[in-house]
């Protein structure tokens, strides 16, 4: 029972140390910095079967992008005149280049679409190149990306391991504590054994000098034996 009680606490602990990292992950993606990756879930089909739905999916901004790049852009159905709210992310394939004013536009292209997205990609629109894909972990990721998945995802797990930090270290601060107990027991135990070995022989040796005084007369002289 003992064994299964522990095959089930490490389990437990894997589970929420990797729902902790991947919490983290995301808040890291999510700051403001240069450069800084950023981890997409994959909802559509449109890149399958290299990026299948569901998969996870890092980005990062590199400095130039070729043919043959899978990027994640910033799509924008109207052009400039697109509003904020039609504005998506997508993830596509570089199929061609071409020079616009000594700029790169990128035509861009779904692995299973027929034909090439509309419009041309500026570089400025392009969020990063795709460093790596998850299959099946984006679902976890949107979820994550939500106030309840954030909750368990960090929140929980934090609280339980540091709940399980603070028992261990009340565990180890009472065995600390007996064993000091144990040591002043066994300590008092030796000093009180030493006092009774060292006792009859201090009476032994009272009794040996009360009987080698000579016994005295009334008026303190000495009795002579006949």
């Amino acid at each position: 029972m003992n064994i299964w009680v522990k095959i089930g606490k490490i389990v437990l602990n894997v589970i929420l140390v990797f729902l902790f990292l991947i919490g983290m992950i995301v808040l890291i993606s999510l700051l403001p910095i240069n450069n800084n990756i950023k981890i997409l879930s994959v909802s559509s089909g449109s890149m399958s079967p290299a990026i299948p739905v569901g998969s996870s999916i890092v980005v990062r901004p590199v400095s130039e992008y070729r043919v043959g790049d899978i990027v994640t852009f910033v799509y924008e159905p109207n052009g400039d005149k697109t509003k904020e709210e039609d504005k998506e992310l997508v993830t596509h394939r570089i199929a061609e280049i071409k020079d616009n004013a000594g700029l790169p536009n990128y035509i861009t292209k779904g692995d299973a679409n027929n034909t090439p997205d509309n419009g041309q990609v500026r570089p400025e629109q392009i969020v990063g190149k795709e460093l790596f894909a998850v299959p099946l972990l984006g679902y976890l990721l949107s979820y994550v990306k939500t106030l309840p998945g954030l909750i368990l995802a960090i929140i929980i797990p934090a609280i339980i391991i540091i709940f399980e930090e603070i028992n261990n270290i009340r565990k180890e601060t009472r065995n600390i504590i007996q064993k000091r107990i144990e040591d002043a027991l066994k300590k008092e135990n030796k000093t009180n054994r030493k006092k009774a070995n060292k006792t009859p022989m201090i009476k032994r040796k009272k009794k040996q000098s009360n009987t080698n005084k000579k016994p005295l007369k009334k008026g303190g002289k000495n009795v002579k034996k006949k």
